[in-house]
């Protein structure tokens, strides 16, 4: 996590103060999505994001089309912690030839076709690098958007699963690829093929899965603030409770099988939801209603707005965060 006035979290305050407030009923920098547009019932989503080669992927690690997969993915994730659902995507890339455009696209194909999410245009360049952009438009289907700022204190926290998977799944690809670096192909197909622990960590890497229906249930359920663990769940809840004036008070941290503790607090990009919910029989019961696996209560939110607690130790802000070039 990078610090002072060179972090990517300061640089999004800068550039907030800069630019005019959001009219009353809509909302625009400081959230997963912006909330635009309409009536509120007719309320239209917005997200933005881009991948880089050598900073969110290493083509050593991954296929192009688990760029495109991942790309789309963390867009439609950001639709899925406001409790929406994504509608329509613009991509735009630089630094692709003809080869790595035709396999970036299949993956793109691939995640249009899970989450919905049709891709309708977008733009090519040339570059020094690999950068897929991509934009999502999303709905809440007439319903309120989950802001991450309206967690009230009482409230329970919830994930959605166990966390680090991700980032273990990071770590064993490069181990893999240094330790078999002297057999072709690439590193998730080398070794035993009878690694199912090392397949499912890569996989969590390689393809993200964005929680859209956890999303869904989390909003009938009552969530009051809701954000998706993309920078790591200590840094992503203290943008959650730092948005709402609360404190949070964590009982435990569910970690996934193979990844450690470190990992599940600030590996991120695991695109597990993090929610706060006034009512837990109000969750359970729209989780059953959809089918899904309960959420994870991991936690509560506390008056006292600058305490972040994990049992009786600190929980530290840690994550990934973008360090801007110096001036």
């Amino acid at each position: 996590m990078s610090e002072g006035g060179n972090g990517e979290f300061a640089a999004i305050e800068r550039i907030r103060r800069l630019l005019p407030p959001a009219p009353e009923g809509e909302t625009w920098i400081g959230d997963d999505a912006a909330v635009v547009g309409g009536t509120a019932g007719e309320r239209m989503l917005l997200a933005t994001d881009a991948v880089v080669e050598g900073v969110h992927f290493d083509l050593d690690l991954v296929d192009a089309a688990d760029v495109g997969w991942k790309a789309l993915a963390v867009n439609v994730s950001d639709v899925a912690a406001m409790g929406g659902r994504p509608l329509h995507a613009l991509v735009s890339v630089v630094g692709a030839g003809a080869d790595m455009l035709d396999r970036l696209m299949r993956g793109l194909a691939d995640a249009s076709t899970a989450y919905r999410c049709d891709v309708v245009g977008g733009d090519l360049s040339s570059g020094p690098c690999l950068v897929v952009a991509v934009a999502v438009t999303g709905t809440t289907d007439g319903r309120r958007a989950v802001l991450r700022s309206k967690a009230l204190a009482g409230d329970v926290l919830y994930v959605t699963g166990p966390l680090g998977r991700s980032a273990a799944g990071l770590r064993v690809l490069r181990a893999r690829a240094g330790a078999l670096a002297d057999q072709a192909g690439p590193p998730w197909e080398r070794g035993s093929t009878g690694d199912s622990q090392f397949a499912e960590l890569a996989a969590a890497y390689r393809r993200p899965v964005a929680r859209v229906a956890e999303g869904l249930a989390a909003s009938a359920g009552g969530a009051t603030a809701m954000i998706d663990v993309s920078d790591g769940l200590g840094i992503d809840l203290d943008h959650l409770a730092t948005a709402s004036g609360v404190g949070v008070v964590l009982d435990t941290v569910p970690i996934a099988d193979g990844a450690s503790r470190e990992e599940a607090l600030a590996g991120g990009e695991d695109y597990e939801l993090v929610f706060a919910a006034g009512d837990p029989d109000a969750v359970a019961r729209a989780f059953a209603e959809a089918s899904l696996r309960p959420p994870i209560r991991i936690g509560r939110c506390v008056p006292e707005r600058t305490l972040r607690l994990l049992g009786a130790d600190p929980l530290p802000a840690t994550g990934w965060e973008h360090r801007l070039k110096p001036a």
